[in-house]
């Protein structure tokens, strides 16, 4: 069993990065919660519900990872390689994100990132 609480955000790499965060706010009513040269994460103010933008390598869209909060990264982060899922970045800090984070795969290949942001 974890810890992990709720579903945080889909992560998807796309070809411009700029304009999709365009479309994102002026067509579909998005909100900019975070941006920087190779980094985007926006919101729907109504739901919460985010994605995090990064930009692809091969010039395609694609999904890249799905985001889950938890309290306790470490704990989970082993819980889950110990329940099958390779671990593909471990727990480490993301300042620039003000985090701690996690990045595992499951068997099927689908990755998936834990999440502790800082405490205001």
């Amino acid at each position: 069993m974890t810890g992990i609480s709720s579903f945080d955000h889909i992560a998807l790499a796309v070809p411009n990065l700029s304009e999709e965060v365009e479309r994102l706010t002026s067509m579909m009513g998005m909100v900019v919660q975070a941006q920087f040269e190779t980094y985007a994460l926006v919101a729907d103010p109504v739901s919460g519900f985010k994605i995090e933008l990064s930009p692809s390598d091969d010039g395609e869209a694609h999904f890249r990872h799905l985001g889950f909060t938890t309290p306790d990264v470490d704990a989970d982060h082993a819980a889950l390689v110990a329940a099958g899922m390779a671990s593909t970045e471990a727990p480490h800090r993301r300042e620039f994100a003000k985090m701690r984070t996690a990045f595992l795969k499951e068997p099927s290949g689908l990755e998936v990132q834990l999440v502790d942001y800082d405490k205001a």
